[in-house]
């Protein structure tokens, strides 16, 4: 029609037969991860969440929230879902997939996305109403007018990018949010997402690797090594899958030699980047997701969060938060609160204690250090922190030894309460231990802390954690150039190394711990010294060095009115008197030691002491003496907690039966005793359990002349 002239009205229709359709939300999910695992029990949840035959009616609108810490794999969950509900058939009306970028710097307004939203649903630009508010009216429009359709909204940061794009009522629409903060100001159902499990960690690595080179065995080859690297990741998905990209590239080489240098960087966050983006286009790198959620915290916040990280252990007791941040209780509640909020703690059930997950500690930790303006505020919060684990263990440590009465402050109300919080507390004890706090005043307080350990980690059997604690404590009290704790901790070091059967070195140890301890005039570290060779020397089978060491260890301690500490020497002086058969000087030894443990109230002593006579009647043939002795151990066992000495006195119990031929009752004892070496895994007495229950099956069948018996 063109250079037509043209002298009236004239009537048209433009039509495009090649323009291409408006695009619609049945395909505007992006792909499903390419790796998934772990997350079944999750998948199971939101699955229920979404389906469109529960909650509510049919024609309700089912609102649910995914929130996690950063790097969690909330898009990955997310994604996962959608195109399995999809898989069933479900959201015949589509899926729309929205990312808010709520945590880049500018992130995208509920304005900016509704048009493109819009687009997705198969309006026309040309179509697309002139004002926002005109636009959410027909996006509720078009939603009201299609069969169910599922709204993901990724990285949410914000309740205002979500509300304006809620569906309207009607047709069974079901929405779906990823955010790193709870949505507990909307009607929706709460989601929290938490990292894998170690054997689904080990997994995805694996399944990452063998996706990018089939033959790559690394983490079949080396499941030590992998399991380090996860756990060094906190078995969050981003952090797998960073080490995941650098192991791909450096094809060649062991895991183990990534996890070295993982434990070695002094900023194991800012270590854990990669080259590259992720499936989604995410950079890989852990350090900038952390810094916007530490950006994000108002100022007040922002403190908590760095005394809170200064905090020793895999958990926060309330108490111990109180002590670093210097808050009362009122105040601090709704911080805590705000931190779990936005995923930064989890709290634990009882509201008394919080997780600050492995890598988000680390983090508090290094921005305490980077600022220069907060160094006064940490270190003071760690120097409470010191004081603090100082005053309870010292008085947690009394009522294991019976003598709570000792303790300048009684925190606890009864051994068992001790107990339980040093069972609480245990990872926070052995990390504060290497802890170099006050070092340039020549009083570490973490030196006194592992010295108040010792009775704790024994009955806990934790020998090897107490070997790495005394090493450490013995180091630093070197470093300072300080005697007497070079000597008492050396003695403990010691005493570890004993319990590890490392006789050798114990023995050095204690030698060394004499030394120091005669070099400085003090006695008491004389007596300790003397004791605790004497009963490495037994070991060692060198009975005349024992006996020696112990008399010399007994005659100071009389020597100097510490009748306590001298009962306790001579009742491990009965021990290799009745071991290198001199059993009538062994029992009166150990007769006078007990009178002593008795008088005194010192019930640990006792159990010793009674233990000792039991092994001496026996020796004598004076089995229902024995027994007597025995039984009554096994009460004050039961009274302290102490299952493994318990087990070892059924043990002698069943020996005892056993000789006087009651094998019934010496069966019996023997299982009981082997139950317990099982459960604390100690397989020594186990062997000697089993060997009593052959001696006591023996018995019986002599007995009964022949018959068969059941086994045990």
């Amino acid at each position: 029609m063109r250079g037509s002239t043209f002298y009236g009205p004239v009537t048209g229709k433009s039509e495009s037969p090649d323009a291409a359709p408006a695009p619609t939300a049945l395909s505007a999910l992006p792909a499903a991860p390419a790796v998934f695992t772990g997350r079944e029990d999750e998948v199971a949840e939101l699955l229920g969440a979404l389906d469109p035959g529960v909650g509510g009616g049919s024609g309700s609108v089912v609102v649910s929230a995914v929130s996690g810490l950063g790097g969690v794999g909330k898009t990955a969950l997310a994604l996962s879902v959608a195109h399995a509900a999809r898989g069933r058939g479900w959201f015949s009306g589509g899926a729309l997939f929205v990312d808010l970028r709520g945590y880049d710097d500018v992130p995208m307004t509920a304005d900016q996305a509704v048009p493109a939203v819009l687009r997705m649903l198969g309006v026309e630009d040309a179509d697309l109403p002139p004002t926002p508010d005109e636009q959410y009216a027909r996006y509720r429009g078009e939603l009201g007018s299609r069969e169910s359709v599922l709204i993901l909204l990724d990285n949410a940061s914000d309740p205002a990018q979500i509300v304006p794009l809620l569906p309207g009522e009607g047709r069974g629409h079901r929405v779906l949010i990823t955010s790193r903060e709870v949505q507990d100001s909307l009607p929706v159902r709460q989601f929290r997402v938490a990292g894998l499990t170690p054997g689904a960690s080990r997994d995805l690595v694996d399944r990452q690797l063998r996706q990018y080179d089939p033959g790559d065995l690394r983490v079949a080859e080396e499941p030590e090594a992998v399991r380090r690297l996860a756990q060094l990741c906190g078995h969050l998905p981003l952090a797998l899958l960073i080490v995941s990209a650098l192991l791909r590239r450096r094809r060649q080489r062991p895991v183990s030699t990534l996890v070295d240098e993982l434990r070695a960087a002094e900023d194991r966050v800012r270590a854990l980047r990669a080259k590259g983006v992720d499936q989604y286009g995410k950079e890989l790198s852990m350090r900038p997701v952390l810094d916007v959620m530490y950006a994000r915290l108002e100022p007040e916040l922002a403190r908590v969060f760095r005394l809170l990280g200064q905090v020793p252990g895999n958990s926060i007791a309330f108490r111990m938060a109180l002590t670093a941040t210097s808050l009362k209780a009122g105040c601090l509640e709704p911080l805590l609160d705000e931190l779990a909020a936005v995923s930064l703690l989890t709290a634990l059930p009882g509201g008394q204690r919080w997780v600050m997950h492995d890598l988000v500690r680390a983090y508090a930790q290094l921005v305490a250090v980077e600022d220069p303006a907060v160094h006064k505020e940490v270190a003071e919060g760690r120097r409470k922190l010191l004081m603090a684990y100082f005053h309870l263990v010292v008085s947690a440590a009394a009522h294991l030894l019976g003598t709570p009465e000792e303790a300048p402050v009684n925190y606890f109300s009864s051994r068992e309460f001790a107990l339980l919080w040093l069972d609480s507390e245990r990872t926070g004890l052995l990390e504060i231990a290497h802890w170099t706090d006050g070092e340039d005043e020549g009083r570490p307080p973490s030196l006194m802390i592992v010295l108040h350990m010792g009775s704790y980690l024994i009955l806990r059997r934790a020998f090897d954690d107490w070997a790495t604690v005394t090493k450490a404590a013995y180091e630093a009290a070197r470093r300072i150039r300080h005697p007497w704790a070079e000597a008492r901790t050396s003695g403990d070091h010691g005493g570890a190394l004993f319990h590890l059967g490392r006789f050798q070195e114990a023995e050095i140890a204690h030698r060394r711990a004499l030394r120091l301890s005669e070099d400085s005039d003090d006695a008491e570290g004389q007596i300790l010294a003397w004791d605790h060779l004497g009963l490495t020397l037994l070991a060692l089978k060198r009975y005349d060095d024992a006996i020696d060491a112990h008399t010399r260890g007994a005659r100071i301690a009389a020597g100097i009115g510490m009748v306590r500490q001298a009962s306790q020497v001579r009742t491990n002086l009965g021990a290799v008197l009745s071991a290198v058969g001199r059993t009538e000087e062994a029992q009166e030894v150990f007769e006078e030691a007990l009178a002593v443990h008795v008088a005194v109230g010192n019930t640990e002593s006792e159990k010793q002491a009674r233990a000792g006579l039991g092994m001496t009647l026996r020796k004598l043939g004076r089995l229902d003496e024995a027994v007597t002795a025995y039984v009554r151990v096994l009460g004050l066992c039961a009274e302290s907690g102490d299952w493994h000495h318990r087990a070892t006195v059924w043990n002698s119990l069943g020996r005892t039966w056993n000789e006087s031929g009651a094998h019934d009752q010496a069966l019996a004892a023997h299982v009981r005793a082997l139950n317990w070496f099982v459960f604390l895994g100690d397989p020594v007495g186990e062997a000697r359990a089993r060997d009593g229950m052959s001696t006591a099956l023996l018995g019986l069948d002599t007995v009964q002349g022949g018959v068969t018996r059941p086994a045990v």
